[in-house]
């Protein structure tokens, strides 16, 4: 009974990182579509990147809202704030200045003050 617990718990953690993930590749789509939007065959790989990777982010909310509160689900995606700076420094050069790394801590900092003050964290049975 307990195997099943768990295996349950890391389905909801993997679709949750996945979810993160899939944010990501959103931003990197809509980026690379904005850097050469002549229409050719590397924006139209982008361009349906991005929209199956809208598709996929719609099935993965579907899924979480099962099982969590949107008060709980929702500040998990702030770690997309991180991840966005070291990816746009990774892949297109952009500077990580001691502004924007204060900035993201400052929002990810107080989304977790409200998820914790909140106490809406349990899981919908």
């Amino acid at each position: 009974m307990e195997t099943k617990a768990v295996k349950s718990n890391i389905f909801y953690l993997l679709i949750l990182i996945l979810t993160v993930a899939n944010n990501l590749v959103s931003i990197i789509s809509g980026k690379y579509i904005a850097i050469d939007p002549r229409l050719s065959k590397t924006l139209i790989m982008w361009v349906i990147i991005m929209i199956v990777s809208y598709a996929a982010k719609f099935l993965f909310w579907i899924i979480l809202h099962r099982k969590f509160k949107l008060s709980f689900i929702y500040p998990i995606l702030s770690i997309n704030y991180f991840a966005a700076l070291f990816l746009g420094r990774a892949l297109f050069g952009e500077a990580i200045t001691i502004y924007k790394t204060i900035g993201a801590s400052i929002l990810v900092a107080g989304v977790f003050l409200i998820l914790l003050s909140s106490q809406k964290t349990e899981i919908i049975s």
